[in-house]
């Protein structure tokens, strides 16, 4: 009987200790949601995201708690989207102001033979000055800054461009060989954004910078880097800027646009509590 009796008094504490978890799990839940419905109130999205997702894996059985914070998670989402898409209007109509500035300084060349891409250059720049040794920079008419560098007469092995100010540089990525195209003793090659990104900072950077290097493997070409040359490059450079970070900002302003969409079908899907009381 005694045993029984045990039995009978440790399944009633069990079951009372149930009760109270379930209590205090259902008060915790109730807790977070409320820190979160606050945090929107007062404009704090994403903090009031993060306070869902931790009511959503801490509380994982409060299925009626989570049912619920599902509405409130897309007014959250609402918001973020909503101040997301103001800046974003500032930014695009910044970007959007300089490409319309710069545009004018700049006249486009036609693709030279089918199978090419055409591309734009600074206004007096002449496209056929790549028949002596030197660069030439150029924006693609997807935007990207890139530099053509030609060797004439001499077979270097181009391998990279390096910008000197002093002791001072900025050297560009290594290029492949199967890059380097090869004309009548000549040699020409391109330099893509990515291998020269730092270019136009650096030379923003350093007003006295005056020598350019076509590095090759099998010798150096020496470039001077004259104020006409100088300011070609960080024209360019500004100009790819410009057209680059106004595409981003509105690929970036259709993303929230979307969210946006989304958050408001949901929360048109969703039953919010003060909606059901």
């Amino acid at each position: 009987m005694f045993s029984a009796l045990s039995k009978t008094i440790a399944a009633g504490i069990i079951a009372a200790a149930l009760v109270s978890c379930g209590d205090s799990a259902a008060d915790g839940a109730r807790a977070l949601y409320g820190q979160s419905e606050a945090a929107i109130a007062q404009g704090r999205y994403a903090e009031a995201i993060e306070l869902l997702d931790t009511l959503n894996s801490r509380y994982y059985e409060q299925t009626e708690v989570r049912r619920e914070a599902l509405g409130l998670r897309a007014r959250a989402m609402e918001g973020i989207a909503i101040d997301s898409i103001q800046v974003l209007d500032g930014e695009l109509a910044q970007w959007t102001m300089t490409v319309q500035e710069l545009e004018p300084q700049f006249r486009h060349v036609p693709a030279p033979a089918p199978g090419m891409d055409g591309y734009w250059l600074p206004t007096g720049v002449d496209e056929h000055v790549m028949g002596a040794t030197g660069v030439q920079a150029r924006v693609s008419d997807e935007g990207y800054l890139y530099i053509v560098a030609n060797v004439q007469g001499r077979k270097i092995g181009i391998r990279a461009l390096r910008l000197c100010d002093g002791a001072d540089q900025c050297v560009s990525a290594d290029i492949s060989p199967a890059r380097v195209i090869t004309v009548r003793g000549s040699e020409s090659a391109s330099f893509s954004p990515e291998e020269i990104g730092e270019f136009g900072p650096w030379l923003a950077s350093h007003p006295g910078a005056s020598k350019l290097v076509i590095v090759g493997s099998r010798g150096d070409a020496n470039v001077r880097l004259t104020p006409a040359l100088r300011n070609e490059i960080s024209r360019c450079a500004a100009y790819s800027t410009a057209i680059l970070s106004q595409r981003s900002a509105t690929i970036r302003r259709e993303k929230f646009e979307r969210m946006l969409a989304t958050a408001r079908d949901q929360i048109a899907n969703f039953a919010i509590p003060e909606q059901q009381q």
